[in-house]
């Protein structure tokens, strides 16, 4: 069986470990798509390049306009994972836990790929709040890379 996978990036280093992570599973798993999924939490309204405006419901289709170095890291990242069917998406949102479950639910991905936040002390053992949240609410398997 073909496995779809999710990564949760934000360009973090955490989000980092995470497409390393997924990029490993290729060598062992069946693996017929890697999605890396960013939640842009912005306003209603961003403004675009050269003053034009773009509406949040608009943002796919003008990714790069609009983000820019965001998106060209993301297009980076992708051309290190060879073999495998890469796609970005940017979405918008106000919880990056929920969009990425809702995402993960209504795609049908196999698995959800995330980083832990890297924090200090005792904390630095437990998974960052996004990260948990995914894995309390998601109804799919979710790896959470440290």
């Amino acid at each position: 069986m073909k496995m779809k996978i999710l990564v949760g990036y934000d360009g973090s280093e955490g989000s980092k470990k995470a497409l390393e992570k997924a990029k490993n599973l290729i060598s062992t798993c069946d693996v017929s798509e890697i999605t890396m999924v960013h939640v842009e939490q912005h306003s209603a309204i961003e403004y675009a390049p050269y003053g034009g405006v773009v509406k949040m419901g608009d943002m796919e289709n003008t990714a790069e306009e609009v983000f820019g170095e965001d998106f060209k890291e993301m297009q980076e990242a992708a051309k290190t994972i060879e073999n495998s069917k890469v796609e970005l998406k940017i979405i918008e949102g106000n919880d990056p836990a929920q969009v990425l479950a809702d995402y993960a639910k209504e795609k049908e991905f196999d698995l959800i790929v995330v980083g832990a936040r890297g924090t200090t002390g005792l904390n630095k053992w437990k998974p960052g709040s996004i990260s948990k949240a995914i894995v309390d609410n998601c109804c799919t398997t979710v790896m959470v890379v440290k």
